[in-house]
């Protein structure tokens, strides 16, 4: 699994915005581990493939870590609560269970 270094650009004219998980507490302190985008996207390509066989290729697109201003985050696709809602509401939960904030994000990949 690999970070980007900027924001995902969204797919023009596919789905619909996404969310974006941002890495630092309400609290502003800087969430750790240091992987942890890494690891949450990982857990949702498991999500996907159990869920939905054949998907796993999608699961690429569902929740892509990105760094954005020094701060490591996760792009989830909107269309996670779709394909597999179990993940979309795992990935929330984790989110509101750490204290990160968590935006509507039109730059979310979305197809």
């Amino acid at each position: 699994m690999t970070t980007i270094d900027h924001p995902p650009n969204r797919i023009p004219g596919f789905g619909r915005a996404g969310h974006r998980i941002v890495g630092v507490t309400h609290g502003g302190k800087q969430f750790r581990p240091g992987d942890w985008a890494e690891r949450l996207a990982g857990v949702i390509t498991l999500f996907v493939k159990e869920r939905r066989p054949g998907r796993g290729v999608a699961s690429t697109w569902l929740a892509i870590p990105f760094v954005d201003a020094g701060v490591r985050c996760l792009s989830v696709s909107g269309e996670l609560a779709e394909i597999c809602p179990e993940a979309f509401e795992f990935v929330m939960r984790f989110a509101e269970d750490n204290e990160l904030p968590v935006h509507a994000d039109e730059l979310a990949i979305s197809r």
